[in-house]
């Protein structure tokens, strides 16, 4: 479907699955780069960062959702 037939429709499938690909490779990015250099791991140690990118990750696609105009399927 194009861009001119999606509009004024919320985040389909595809969308959604996206998001939380990108999400999911940014944690694991982290969690990588933090094993392989000690101090990130020691701030990371510290600061709940995964369950911060996981929450903003969710409020995304929340967002995207209850934008979607009412009565469109």
């Amino acid at each position: 479907m194009s861009g001119a037939d999606r509009r004024g429709r919320g985040p389909g499938l595809r969308e959604v699955l996206a998001i939380a690909a990108v999400v999911i490779l940014a944690v694991l990015a982290v969690e990588a780069v933090s094993a392989a250099v000690p101090a990130v791991h020691d701030v990371f140690r510290t600061v709940p960062i995964t369950v911060i990118v996981l929450v903003a990750g969710t409020a995304v696609v929340l967002a995207l959702i209850l934008r979607r105009p009412t009565g469109v399927r």
